[in-house]
C-alpha cells in the first residue's frame, strides 16, 4: 500500500566545509528521502565535474550501467551518468576539492578518473561500514553531516599533488576559459611541460578540465536563470553553439536535455536547491 503523500519524509538540505575542512571540501549535501515507491521511480541525472565526490549511502544502494554501489568516492569523471535509487534514498554526499582532495583520500587524481572506488578500498573495511552505521543512527542531517565531518578531520593528511598541478586548477577554476598559453605563462612554465605534468597527474589534460569546468559553469548560469547567449559568454564560450557542440561531446545530450525544468511534484523543489548549491551539476528527474 501506497504511503500518503504527505507521510513521505523527504530532505535535500547542503552545507558548507566547515572550518576545520574549508582547503578540502567544497560542499556537504545530506539527501533524504525514506519512501521506498517515491525513491525508486527518480533517476538521478550527474554531469561531468572535475571534483571528486565522496559517496555513503546509508540505507539502499544506488544503481547505475556500472553496477551497485553503497560506499564510495568517485573520481573527476569526464562523462555523464544516470543514477537510480535501490529503494529509500538516504545518503551524504561531500564534494571535495580537486586541488585538495589528495590530503583525505591518500592517493592522486589520476588514480580515480572516471572510477568508482569503494570507502573499504581507501580506509579499510571497518572505517567504511564505521561511518554507514554513525549515519544511519543519527538523528537528523546536521548531525549525519557533523558525522562525516570528524570522519574526514580524524584522515586529514598531507598534500600528494604536485604543487604546479595544484595551482593550475586553482587557476582554471577561477578563470575556466583562460587559454593554455596564459595559464602555462601564468606559472612560468613551457606549455609542453605544463600539460604533461597535469596529465601525469590527473590523467586528464588541463585542456579537459577547463571544458569541463567551462560546462559547469555553464550549466550553474542557466540554472541560475540566464538565457543561453549570456550563458555562453559568462562561461567563455566563443557563441552558443560552440557551448552547444562542447556539452555534447563531454555530456553525450545537448544543454537543454539536462537544464530544462522538471515539472514533477517536489522535484521541482529538489532541483532548484541543487541548482544554487555547489551540486549544480546533479539533476533530479
Amino acid at each position: 500500500m501506497a504511503v500518503p503523500d504527505q507521510l513521505i519524509k523527504r530532505s535535500s538540505q547542503f552545507f558548507g566545509a566547515g572550518e576545520m575542512l574549508g582547503d578540502i571540501v567544497e560542499a556537504f549535501w545530506d539527501a533524504d528521502l525514506d519512501d521506498t515507491l517515491a525513491a525508486s521511480v527518480r533517476t538521478i541525472k550527474v554531469l561531468p565535474t572535475t571534483s571528486p565526490v565522496l559517496i555513503v549511502h546509508y540505507r539502499a544502494p544506488m544503481t547505475s550501467h556500472r553496477g551497485v554501489y553503497k560506499r564510495i568516492v568517485q573520481g573527476m569523471h569526464t562523462k555523464a551518468a544516470a543514477l537510480k535509487p535501490s529503494g529509500p534514498l538516504g545518503a551524504v554526499l561531500v564534494r571535495l576539492k580537486p586541488d585538495a582532495a589528495d590530503r583525505v583520500l591518500g592517493t592522486k587524481p589520476v588514480d580515480l578518473l572516471d572510477a568508482r572506488v569503494e570507502l573499504s578500498d581507501i580506509w579499510g573495511d571497518g572505517a567504511a561500514a564505521l561511518i554507514e552505521e554513525q549515519l544511519a543512527e543519527a538523528g537528523d542531517a546536521t548531525a549525519r553531516v557533523a558525522c562525516m565531518r570528524r570522519f574526514l578531520q580524524q584522515r586529514t593528511g598531507t598534500d600528494r599533488l604536485d604543487p604546479l598541478v595544484a595551482r593550475a586548477m586553482r587557476a582554471i577554476k577561477q578563470q575556466p576559459a583562460i587559454s593554455m598559453r596564459a595559464l602555462a605563462g601564468r606559472l612560468d612554465i613551457g606549455e609542453r611541460r605544463l600539460q604533461r605534468r597535469f596529465k601525469a597527474e590527473t590523467g586528464a589534460s588541463a585542456k579537459r578540465f577547463a571544458r569541463i569546468e567551462r560546462m559547469q559553469r555553464a550549466v550553474a548560469a542557466r540554472r541560475a536563470g540566464a538565457d543561453w547567449a549570456d550563458v555562453a559568454h559568462a562561461a567563455g564560450f566563443s557563441d552558443q553553439a560552440h557551448l552547444i557542440r562542447d556539452f555534447r561531446a563531454l555530456a553525450g545530450a545537448p544543454p537543454e536535455a539536462f537544464c530544462r525544468r522538471v515539472a514533477v511534484d517536489n522535484v521541482q523543489d529538489w532541483n532548484a536547491k541543487l541548482g544554487v548549491s555547489d551540486f549544480c551539476n546533479t539533476f533530479v528527474a
